[in-house]
C-alpha cells in the first residue's frame, strides 16, 4: 500500500482550509438531523449560542440554517419560537395495485383507490378535482399520439392528506388524467341512475367497475415514466413546497388491446413527503 507523499498531504490540509466556514455549522446540525439527536419538532440553537460555539460570525451561522433550510431539514422560523426541525412525512403510493382490471371502487363509502390506500395508512385523503381543455404539450401529445397543440381534457386532481390533530390538509400530489375529446365527452350511468360524463364532472367521481372501465375504456398494459425534477412555480404554489425542494413526476400511459393510447397520468408529488412503490413479479 502507497504512502502519501508530504506534497499529497498539503494539498489535503489545503482543501480543508479552504472549506467555507459556514459548512461546519451546517454538516454538524445536518449529523445531529441524520441520527435523530434533533428529532421532529425539536427547537434549532439560536445563531447566537451557534456563532459561540463555533467561534464564527452570526451571518456565517445564518448560511448554514438557509441552506439546512433549503433542504427541507428546519423550518424558516417565526417569532420566539425560532426554526424547528421539520417532521418528515413519507405517504406511499403502490403503483403497482392502482389501474389494474380487477380493483373496485367503493360507491357506499365513496372512497377511490388513491383514498384507500391513504386510509390504510393511517390518514384522511380529500382531492380538490377541476377540469380544463387545454392544447395537448408536446410531452402529452407524444405519449397520446396526436398533433402538439391538438385539443385535450386535463382532468386535475390536487391530493392532500391529513391526520389531526398535527396535521391539516397536507397537500401530496397533483394527479393530472389527459384524455382526448373523443374520450372524455363518453357518458355512462351514475350511482344515482342518471347519465353524466364522469370525465368532465369536477367532483370524485367513484363508480363500482372505476372512472376509464365505466365508459368503456379498457386498458390492456400500462407503460410508466419516472422523472426526478425541480418544480414549477405552479408545482410550488399548490403542493405548498419549501425552497430547494425537489419533486417526482409519474407518467403512466394506459394503451387498449390494439395497443392504441387512451389516457396519460401524470402525477407529480413532493419529494420529501411521498414515495412510489412497486411490487412486480419475477417471471
Amino acid at each position: 500500500m502507497s504512502v502519501p507523499s508530504d506534497t499529497t498531504k498539503r494539498r489535503v490540509r489545503m482543501a480543508a482550509g479552504q472549506r467555507p466556514r459556514w459548512r461546519r455549522v451546517y454538516d454538524d446540525l445536518h449529523a445531529q438531523i441524520e441520527t435523530g439527536q434533533l428529532g421532529p419538532g425539536d427547537q434549532v440553537p439560536t445563531e447566537l449560542s451557534l456563532a459561540e460555539r463555533f467561534g464564527v460570525s452570526r451571518p456565517t451561522v445564518r448560511s448554514a440554517l438557509q441552506q439546512l433550510q433549503a433542504d427541507g431539514l428546519i423550518t424558516a422560523g417565526a417569532g420566539s419560537q425560532g426554526r424547528l426541525v421539520r417532521e418528515s412525512y413519507r405517504i406511499v403510493f403502490t403503483a403497482t395495485a392502482f389501474e389494474r382490471g380487477t380493483y373496485q371502487d367503493d360507491p357506499a363509502r365513496a372512497i377511490d383507490q388513491w383514498k384507500a390506500d391513504v386510509e390504510a395508512q393511517g390518514w384522511t385523503g380529500a382531492q380538490t378535482i377541476t377540469v380544463d381543455w387545454i392544447p395537448a404539450s408536446p410531452q402529452i401529445a407524444g405519449l397520446l399520439r396526436i398533433e402538439p397543440g391538438a385539443t385535450v381534457l386535463r382532468r386535475r386532481r390536487v391530493r392532500s392528506v391529513s391526520r389531526l390533530p398535527r396535521v391539516r390538509e397536507m397537500p401530496v400530489m397533483i394527479a393530472d388524467a389527459y384524455l382526448t375529446e373523443e374520450v372524455a365527452r363518453r357518458t355512462t350511468t351514475d350511482v344515482d341512475g342518471t347519465e353524466f360524463a364522469p370525465a368532465l364532472t369536477e367532483r370524485d367521481v367513484v363508480l363500482p367497475a372505476g372512472f376509464l372501465r365505466s365508459i368503456g375504456v379498457h386498458q390492456a398494459r400500462h407503460e410508466d415514466w419516472i422523472t426526478p425534477r425541480m418544480p414549477t412555480e405552479d408545482e410550488i404554489r399548490l403542493l405548498d413546497l419549501h425552497p430547494g425542494t425537489p419533486v417526482g413526476e409519474h407518467s403512466r400511459v394506459g394503451y387498449d388491446a390494439d395497443d392504441r393510447p387512451v389516457r396519460v397520468l401524470v402525477s407529480v408529488w413532493p419529494g420529501d413527503r411521498q414515495i412510489v412503490r412497486y411490487d412486480l413479479p419475477v417471471q
